[in-house]
C-alpha cells in the first residue's frame, strides 16, 4: 500500500468507506455463491474470495490505523 501519511484526512475517510463498502460487497457476493446448492465452486475461486477478504480487511486496518494515529 502507498505511503498513507501523504493523504489529508479526507482522503482518507473517503478510502476506509469505499474499502468498507468493497468488503461488504464482497461477503454478500461469496455468501450468496458459497451457498448455491446446485453450483459447483471450485478451489480457486474460493482462494480468490479468501485473498480479495485479506487483502481488504489489512488495507482498512492500515487506514484505521493512520486515522488513529492522526487523532493523538
Amino acid at each position: 500500500m502507498e505511503d498513507l501519511s501523504l493523504l489529508r484526512d479526507a482522503d482518507l475517510a473517503r478510502r476506509l468507506q469505499t474499502l468498507s463498502q468493497e468488503l461488504e460487497e464482497l461477503e454478500e457476493e461469496k455468501g450468496y455463491v458459497l451457498r448455491q446448492t446446485g453450483l459447483h465452486v471450485s478451489g480457486g475461486m474460493v482462494k480468490k474470495y479468501e485473498s480479495q477478504t485479506i487483502i481488504l480487511t489489512e488495507s482498512i486496518v492500515e487506514l484505521k490505523a493512520e486515522i488513529d494515529r492522526r487523532k493523538q
